[in-house]
């Protein structure tokens, strides 16, 4: 159990307190019942001596994730699990995201999602109930509240020159210099009191991806209000337009005191990595 611990409640990205990666309940083969049998993701370990090498096998169906590791003992089992630990959480990750992404699609503000399209030229599917705090030629905040809970999801784009404006220090100061002119704290204006990214003690984490095969950069990492107590985790994610050009970042951010905040932080990974770019027509 130690093995499979060690990768699938790992902690998930940069949270402000421990979350595992995945929620995980051990059940007895002979106690697996129908109704388990109909979730989302299992993982089904099998250790018996009738095996005469370890194997492992992923199953994927747009609604679960299987995946079936077969071992002779105790040992060459956590061998295996060592050798496909990491493609094992990333298939299970993949099934997560596919969840949240159909629940999103099934609620989509098809209103908004076009408004922002037509206007600005980027393709967001987002579910209703987000409301648009802040619009301007090239800046958009959108946030979903409510008593205790705030997510928030930001774009900003601007003309592409050189690679150099992919880069982690160069995206960070975008990002504060515009969240300081646009999201401004509570106390503003009585304080200068704006939104910006946390460096100290954990820095952003940096992640060159790709995405429908176009090379993209992923920002992790904390945010706080200044001269305030607000903060949490958000997620970026920067592409460039080829057709206009220009670099677009979309990111989602979640403020949640004292509560778990993996599964928004999941669905913001849903949101971003599928927004798309509308092809210019042609006249």
């Amino acid at each position: 159990g130690e093995i499979v611990n060690h990768y699938l409640s790992d902690s998930y990205l940069l949270l402000p307190q421990h979350e595992p990666l995945f929620k995980l309940y051990t059940i007895a083969w002979s106690s697996f019942t129908p109704t388990f049998r109909s979730f989302r993701n299992i993982v089904k370990i099998d250790i018996d001596p009738k095996y005469t090498e370890s194997d492992a096998k992923v199953q994927q169906n747009e609604y679960q994730t299987v995946i079936n590791l077969l071992a002779p003992n105790s040992d060459e089992f956590v061998e295996l699990f060592k050798k496909h630990g990491e493609q094992i959480v990333q298939a299970l990750s993949e099934s997560e995201k596919r969840f949240a992404f159909q629940h999103i699609k099934k609620g989509t503000d098809i209103k908004l999602q076009k408004y922002l399209r037509d206007k600005h030229m980027v393709d967001i599917i987002l579910p209703k109930g987000y409301e648009i705090r802040k619009d301007t030629n090239n800046f958009v905040w959108l946030s979903m509240e409510t008593k205790d809970l705030s997510l928030g999801l930001v774009f900003y784009y601007y003309p592409y020159t050189d690679k150099s404006m992919f880069t982690s220090q160069y995206l960070i100061s975008k990002r504060d210099s515009l969240l300081q002119k646009y999201i401004k704290g509570p106390l503003y204006p009585e304080k200068m009191s704006y939104m910006t990214t946390t460096t100290e003690p954990v820095a952003p984490i940096y992640k060159e991806t790709t995405i429908n095969k176009e090379y993209a950069v992923e920002l992790r990492g904390l945010w706080n209000v200044t001269d305030d107590f607000m903060a949490g985790p958000f997620m970026s994610i920067t592409r460039l337009d080829k057709e206009r050009n220009r670099i677009v970042t979309v990111e989602g951010y979640v403020y949640y005191p004292s509560e778990k905040k993996r599964k928004y932080m999941r669905w913001f990974e849903a949101i971003l990595e599928n927004v798309a770019f509308p092809e210019i027509k042609k006249k």
